[in-house]
């Protein structure tokens, strides 16, 4: 095969490992003024929606301590926010604890890079603070900045996404000036990625055009 040909093939192949990144999958719910996860109504079925896709998560509720993969910066681990649900409560049934955010940010790291995170949040205003957002970077070094739906008069949401095939070593959640509650923690690797077994379509067509390439290329140097 000639260096123009292997060239070629590369940049097809190249062109297809783009072609297969995508922009992540987000699941969002939100539910506005609730004091118990039984009125989180939006907030489970997104929540549904997110595992049926991810599959088996690792599960965090703040009853015991932290996983060994796993560190939080920013907030604290309690069962009273201090002013009630305005300010956030526990979502874990049967239990009383989560990691409570007066304002500013929390910062989820992980030891063994994740692409799926997801987590319940209440205590939200957010047509009074408005900026809260989700920061993570992919494992192409490029910062991604996932806005927080919204909810209201200490109102509660489940946040979940999936950026299918990446290394995502941390995800920051900025909380501005809220005070807000965090349970039920998902993250891992997720079981569903399409990018895993099963190229995209227009991954197997580049890919198609490359090994035609190839063939006639053998062909002509038979010849």
């Amino acid at each position: 095969m000639s260096i123009k040909t292997k060239l070629a093939v590369a940049g097809l192949l190249s062109s297809a490992c783009l072609a297969a990144q995508a922009a992540p999958v987000t699941y969002l719910g939100s539910d506005n003024n609730v004091s118990s996860l039984a009125q989180m109504v939006n907030s489970t079925a997104a929540a549904a929606q997110f595992l049926a896709v991810a599959g088996a998560l690792n599960t965090v509720d703040f009853e015991s301590p932290l996983p060994a993969n796993l560190t939080i910066t920013g907030g604290t681990t309690t069962n009273n926010s201090g002013c009630g649900a305005l300010c956030g409560f526990d979502t874990t049934s049967g239990s009383g604890f989560f990691r409570s955010v007066v304002g500013g940010s929390v910062t989820f790291s992980f030891t063994n890079p994740v692409d799926a995170f997801g987590f319940y949040v209440n205590g939200l205003q957010t047509n009074l603070v408005p900026q809260q957002t989700i920061v993570y970077v992919d494992g192409s070094s490029v910062t991604r900045t996932l806005n927080m739906p919204s909810s209201i008069n200490g109102g509660g949401a489940f946040f979940g996404f999936i950026d299918f095939g990446e290394m995502i070593s941390s995800v920051t959640f900025n909380a501005t000036n809220d005070i807000l509650a965090f349970d039920d923690l998902r993250f891992g690797r997720s079981e569903n990625d399409p990018n895993n077994n099963v190229p995209e379509p227009a991954s197997l067509a580049l890919l198609g055009l490359g090994l035609a390439g190839l063939a006639a290329a053998r062909r002509r140097k038979q010849k």
